[in-house]
């Protein structure tokens, strides 16, 4: 099987082999053949081998911006017999060389005699038969990164003196974030407040209220585990549930030496019908294929095996957020839609001015995300680059395009903002993430309606256009771009429909590289675990010391992982900001003054934006242009 894939590798690329692969006008982006291996709902993932080095090459350049972060995590801590800084405890003594070393690897790879043939037949086809990685480097496990915390304070060892951060979380945050970890009563009142501030770097816009048919369909799963005051809250309007068994299909992995577990969850939340605050107040938690199930009600379990629960119930919620709500969302989709504007869009085609300049980037980020996954991806049980597939195909199945917008979310999981506003001028206040990821689809919409109506006079003229009919058909085309949902291109609202939902994704991204997005709330790894380290599910009448609850929890080695990839983001520089240096006005990227007015809108409704969700540092120019790193 392998040589035949080796063969069908060569002939499906060979257009990446010869003079083709360096001449602009017959370049052609190529995908990965993943539905030969089973990936078949999922949109297609692109490939373009020659932007790998250059990525390479700004990824360990990203790597030296934030050393002066990683460097700044001097606080001195003990933990079991070892007094060491935060540094020493979560990468050891010398630090970890091990990712720089695999781009090396892979960069020595694609330039030398004969590299991408040998890139795509031993490394791509390796992994997809998950033979050994040809790019595999020595781990060297130090036992400082292996240990579980003493107390939940101990979290804050990732708070960086880069600025004086530590200091100034400590005093402001650590006592509440602390305290989600001993103590019940704060761990269930902070739950959702979390989600809802610290949220949206990972698009966690996934809770729904369960009325009518869907409290039905919950009622016959749960069983006896279903009660009378859940019919009660259903019929209110006043029940919420948070489903991520999607997670069920998954195995603990071993990873580093250590288990990584994503438990699936199902997690029940009660809305205050004064203050709107929404409190979970019964979680189910299992195992793959869901093995060893657990339903902990707050009035029935104990508080410690609560506290279990809501942990397990917040890593499923960041391992949703990493793959599902950033990267499926914000980078699969989009790539894909990328690839077949590239191979269909003349570059002198009036939307190749529109989407040409925020395309760049993403597309060989991706590859190398899937090629290097191990020494790039943040360290959940979604080990290999194939679970990733797995999970992307799975929850693209019978997926259409529009569902990833928010407001085509918004009403799917039958919420409203009626339902999270208590202050009318701040909309959303109670899920204040969805009124950010509003915001930006409101700019990109009128945006792109200006652009649309300026460049097409009336629907003939997006119906006559054969180069955007070509795009929508190609991305439409399971053996293209492989994305359901597209309508025709016989009317404007239909294109600017589209088109918002493309500048909508990339530029809702660049959240993710603010201070805030990561600082202090996900920073504190406690607050959102990547991955569970013990894979038992106690009972929901266990009782568990702080420090037994902790062994369940991210570990000092974990926690640096976790640590380098916020940092990646928020302390390196945009390869080029979505507000350039110049100003609103600077750097336009349009013939018609009309359509250059309405960029300046938009970035103006982003700068508004940046400087209402990064209050404490709104550094306009962090944001990119591009999805990159």
């Amino acid at each position: 099987m392998a040589n035949s894939i080796k063969s069908f590798f060569k002939n499906l690329f060979g257009g990446l082999f010869g003079g083709n692969d360096d001449d602009e006008k017959h370049f052609r982006v190529r995908k990965l053949p993943i539905r030969l291996f089973g990936f078949r709902e999922m949109p297609a993932v692109p490939l373009i081998i020659r932007e790998l080095p250059g990525t390479l090459l700004k990824l360990s350049s990203r790597e030296k911006e934030l050393a002066q972060a990683k460097n700044a995590l001097t606080s001195v801590y003990t933990i079991g017999n070892h007094t060491e800084n935060a540094y020493s405890f979560m990468y050891g003594h010398k630090g970890s060389t091990e990712a720089e070393e695999a781009r090396e690897k892979l960069r020595n790879t694609l330039d030398g005699p004969g590299g991408k043939v040998r890139f795509l037949t031993d490394v791509i086809v390796k992994k997809h038969l998950e033979e050994p990685d040809s790019l595999e480097v020595k781990e060297d496990i130090h036992p400082l990164t292996t240990l579980s915390l003493d107390s939940p304070d101990q979290y804050g060892m990732s708070w960086t003196n880069y600025f004086n951060l530590h200091e100034e979380f400590t005093k402001q945050f650590l006592p509440q974030f602390a305290a989600t970890l001993t103590d019940a009563d704060a761990a269930t009142n902070a739950f959702f407040p979390f989600i809802a501030e610290y949220g949206l770097a990972y698009n966690l816009l996934f809770t729904q209220k369960i009325t009518g048919e869907k409290a039905a369909k919950y009622k016959s799963l749960l069983g006896a585990n279903w009660t009378a005051e859940m019919d009660g809250l259903a019929a209110a309007g006043h029940l919420y549930a948070i489903d991520l068994t999607l997670f069920e299909s998954f195995e603990p992995q071993q990873v580093r030496g250590l288990t990584r577990f994503t438990p699936s969850t199902l997690t029940f939340l009660q809305q205050d019908v004064a203050t709107k605050d929404l409190k979970p107040f019964a979680i189910q938690v299992a195992g793959a294929n869901g093995s060893s199930q657990q339903f902990y009600h707050r009035g029935k379990a104990t508080d410690s095996a609560w506290l279990y629960a809501l942990q397990a119930a917040k890593t499923s919620v960041t391992v949703y957020g990493i793959w599902i709500g950033h990267v499926y969302h914000w980078h699969i989709v989009t790539a894909a839609m990328q690839m077949t504007m590239f191979n269909n869009l003349s570059e002198d085609h009036p939307i190749y001015d529109l989407l040409g300049p925020q395309s760049k980037y993403l597309i060989a980020f991706d590859d190398v995300l899937l090629f290097l996954w191990k020494h790039t991806a943040p360290p959940t049980s979604i080990a290999k680059g194939s679970q990733f597939l797995h999970l992307c195909n799975n929850f693209a199945t019978d997926r259409q395009f529009f569902e990833d917008d928010p407001k085509t979310a918004i009403a799917e999981l039958g919420i409203s903002q009626e339902d999270f506003t208590t202050d009318p001028a701040q909309p959303w206040n109670k899920y204040r993430l969805v009124g950010y990821l509003l915001d930006v689809w409101e700019a990109s919409e009128k945006y792109v309606t200006v652009f649309v109506n300026q460049s097409y006079s009336d629907d003939q003229k997006v119906a006559n256009d054969p180069e955007l009919k070509n795009w929508m058909t190609a991305s439409a085309d399971e053996d293209e771009g492989n994305i359901r949902g597209l309508p025709p291109m016989n009317s404007r609202a239909n294109l600017i429909r589209v088109l918002t939902s493309l500048v909508y994704r990339i530029s809702v991204h660049g959240c993710s590289r603010m201070n805030h997005a990561a600082n202090p709330g996900l920073t504190f790894v406690g607050n959102f675990p990547p991955t569970l380290q013990k894979t038992d599910i106690p009972s929901p009448n266990a009782t568990l010391d702080t420090k037994a609850l902790l062994e369940y929890l991210p570990k000092t080695g974990t926690i640096g992982l976790m640590i380098n990839f916020y940092f990646t983001f928020i302390y390196s520089a945009p390869y080029e900001p979505l507000i350039p240096i110049g100003g609103v006005g600077d750097n336009l990227f349009f013939k018609d003054e009309k359509i250059n007015q309405a960029l300046i809108a938009f970035r103006k409704s982003m700068v508004k934006l940046i400087e209402e969700f990064d209050k404490r540092s709104p550094t306009l120019h962090q944001w990119p242009l591009s999805i990159e790193t």
